[in-house]
């Protein structure tokens, strides 16, 4: 992430400058270069050479009479923070120098004191904060600067809005302050004029040329606002490199509020049973109609109760238990055989297509014995397929309406009578897939689509459809290769 700060000042002389610019470099530690020695020599080196000597000479186009140049490290984030007059980076001289002319200039918030944000994606995006200190030498007894944050991210820009807006104000109040202390000191000063004003008017007073550091009358203001600056960036670098972070919901956050929304109140739980115990008829009469249910000894994902949190603890089903990295090459040949036992690459078609438009998809399984974990593998390659987010699923064999869940795995084996007696959750799209284990190899013996397909010849299929098949009889790829190209094309059509 590009960012920089700078502060500017707008010469009565020579328009606006810039006093000091912080920009963030990668930090490698050299043992052989103590204080990183080479790269301060190099910044001064490029400042002596850059500025004009009637620039130097200009004391209000300075932030102080020696050359600044300071730095920071941060062992942790290996990052290096420098702050100078100028940088050699010309992209980022550039940019700087564009905020500078705009932000002293044409930018101007509607309201005193309140930042403006303004770029594009060319040249990236300003967070300027325009004030004024008083000087008591200064054409209008004040001077003109401004504070800002450059960045080339948008939406990385407008997250740390507030954090940057509050700290910038701080600064400048502390800036004003010391500004209109020194103002005061030196309005009490004045020369006793023994002539009368009407016989001999005393010759104008001309606007002197001053540096920040006598308008404010401190001479570490310079590293003041160097740590100010290092501030910011570590700020601004930290949030960033968390997976996460205050910001605009991204679309898979968004989905998963909406169905917490729509249907938290009617389903007040969010469980999943993992391991199932005994199987035994229950009939329950609190106005809930009469089905078999099952007794369960269970381990029940907890989750965050705040309906506000878009945190990853809100979805209980991306347990390990149905990743796909989970089981990795064992997922990939279980999906492969799955494909092959259906003899029909249209029912496989019909199947992939459903799903990933949404259809809601019961997958019938025996446990006979250990078969659980052989359907949660497959399981997981469909999950894959899917966004992030996307997936609902539960080990059920209740009613479960397909817009709360879309992915039930049923066990037959907690059936006590006859099929004809139960009622099982098929609305009209729902898609049934019964699986039969081999108990002694472990192995799909057969899998088989219960709810046949309108077999025709111009069916379309989608092209993400196409490339899941494609991949799947493709036996070169492993179990990565084939995640990483799924990944990216379900980025690209879903």
């Amino acid at each position: 992430m590009n960012a920089a700060c700078a502060l500017q000042h707008f010469c009565e002389i020579h328009g606006p400058q810039i006093l000091l610019c912080t920009e963030e470099r990668t930090y490698i530690h050299d043992l052989n270069d103590i204080d990183n020695d080479g790269l301060k020599a190099f910044y001064a080196q490029y400042i002596k050479t850059e500025h004009s000597q009637a620039r130097l000479e200009c004391k209000s186009c300075t932030l102080s009479s020696d050359v600044i140049l300071a730095s920071t490290t941060d062992s942790i984030n290996r990052m290096l923070y420098i702050s100078s007059s100028s940088t050699p980076n010309q992209e980022l001289f550039k940019n700087i120098r564009n905020a500078c002319v705009r932000s002293l200039t044409i930018e101007k918030s509607a309201e005193n004191g309140h930042p403006v944000l303004f770029g594009d994606d060319a040249s990236g995006y300003c967070l300027s904060l325009t004030f004024s200190c008083k000087d008591f030498h200064a054409r209008g007894s004040q001077r003109l600067y401004s504070l800002c944050y450059l960045c080339n991210d948008r939406y990385h820009m407008i997250s740390l809005m507030r954090v940057i807006s509050d700290c910038m104000r701080q600064a400048v109040d502390w800036l004003q302050h010391d500004a209109d202390t020194t103002y005061e000191q030196e309005a009490r000063i004045k020369v006793n004029v023994t002539t009368e004003t009407y016989i001999i008017r005393p010759p104008p007073r001309l606007p002197l040329q001053r540096m920040l550091i006598d308008v404010a009358h401190d001479s570490n203001i310079a590293y003041r606002i160097h740590a100010l600056f290092v501030w910011i960036l570590r700020t601004g670098h930290s949030v960033i490199s968390e997976s996460l972070f205050d910001a605009l919901p991204t679309e898979e956050q968004t989905t998963k509020q909406e169905r917490h929304d729509a249907c938290g109140n009617e389903y007040g739980r969010k469980d999943r049973s993992t391991t199932v115990i005994e199987s035994s008829p229950v009939i329950l009469t609190n106005n809930i109609p009469d089905y078999f249910t099952t007794k369960l000894y269970s381990i029940i994902d907890s989750y965050n109760t705040n309906d506000n949190d878009f945190s990853d603890n809100d979805d209980d089903y991306d347990s390990l238990e149905y990743q796909f990295s989970s089981y990795g090459c064992k997922a990939l040949q279980l999906f492969r055989d799955f494909s092959q036992k259906l003899k029909n690459i249209k029912y496989l078609q019909y199947i992939l297509y459903n799903w990933i438009i949404g259809n809601q998809l019961i997958i019938k399984y025996t446990n006979s014995t250990n078969n659980k974990e052989i359907i949660r593998a497959i399981t997981s390659v469909f999950r894959l397929f899917l966004p992030d987010g996307c997936c609902r699923l539960m080990e059920t064999t209740d009613s479960i309406p397909s817009y709360e869940v879309n992915l039930i795995l049923f066990d037959t084996d907690l059936i006590l009578t006859e099929p004809d007696e139960v009622e099982v959750n098929n609305d009209n799209s729902s898609i049934i897939i019964k699986i039969i284990i081999d108990n002694i190899d472990d192995s799909i013996r057969e899998a088989k689509l219960e709810t046949l397909p309108v077999l025709k010849s111009d069916i379309i299929v989608p092209t993400y459809v196409k490339t899941i098949i494609e991949l799947l009889a493709d036996n070169s790829l492993d179990d990565e290769a084939f995640e990483a190209i799924i990944t990216h094309h379900k980025i690209k059509y879903l």
